[in-house]
């Protein structure tokens, strides 16, 4: 719900950014896209592929450097492939809250074309939905893919039969990438393409993927 909210204002705040001629340059930057999560180990072990949403505004110092506050969706679905029977089903989302510096080349020599690379940090939140239906078959032996779940081992090593409908973890993390951009006449408007490491310090089991984002950003 949060996710709607954010989106919502942010979008109110891109409408006046229209420039009041061509090639002006807007201390204020804008950006809304949408792409594919691929996880990489240790996660990539308890999840597969997904959707990714990002939308983040912030401050331009110059042409060139630039602070953006930013708001990210990452789904993390069972991987399919692995999933062995008997393990817990049911979905989990991270949102995640980051403040990251991007230094950019606006273009390549003439050419609409530009690059830059991107680094931050913040708040992730990787919250867990269990299905209702789903039990722990009892003397289940305490492993990492019920730690990813959110369950507890007792002090024999065995997992903590208890009922988890939802579960949420926060955790600070760290993210860095790349991308480049593509100019839209001289409205300030480009076409991104951008990928971007993430790690989240998720209790006892980390949480590493990479979005594949494809959007649109004002200067």
């Amino acid at each position: 719900m949060f996710k709607h909210l954010f989106l919502s204002t942010v979008l109110l705040s891109a409408a006046g950014l229209t420039p009041t001629y061509a090639g002006d340059f807007s201390k204020f930057n804008f950006n809304i896209g949408g792409g594919v999560m691929t996880p990489i180990n240790p996660t990539a072990n308890y999840v597969g592929l997904s959707g990714n949403f990002a939308v983040g505004a912030g401050y331009n110092i110059n042409k060139g450097n630039s602070i953006i506050g930013e708001f990210q969706w990452n789904g993390l679905p069972p991987n399919q492939v692995l999933q062995l029977p008997g393990l817990p089903f049911g979905n989990i989302n991270l949102y995640s809250i980051t403040t990251n510096y991007r230094r950019q080349v606006e273009r390549i020599g003439h050419s609409p074309f530009g690059v830059y690379v991107i680094a931050g940090g913040g708040w992730y939140y990787r919250h867990i939905s269990i299905d209702k239906n789903y039990v722990v078959p009892p003397s289940t032996v305490c492993s990492p893919a019920y730690i990813w779940w959110g369950y507890g081992c007792d002090t024999g090593s065995f997992i903590v039969s208890e009922t988890i409908a939802s579960k949420g973890n926060s955790a600070g993390g760290v993210n860095a990438g790349t991308g480049f951009t593509i100019r839209l006449s001289d409205s300030g408007w480009k076409f991104y393409v951008e990928s971007r490491y993430n790690y989240a310090f998720s209790n006892r089991v980390a949480t590493t993927f990479v979005p594949v984002t494809f959007g649109f950003r004002f200067n």
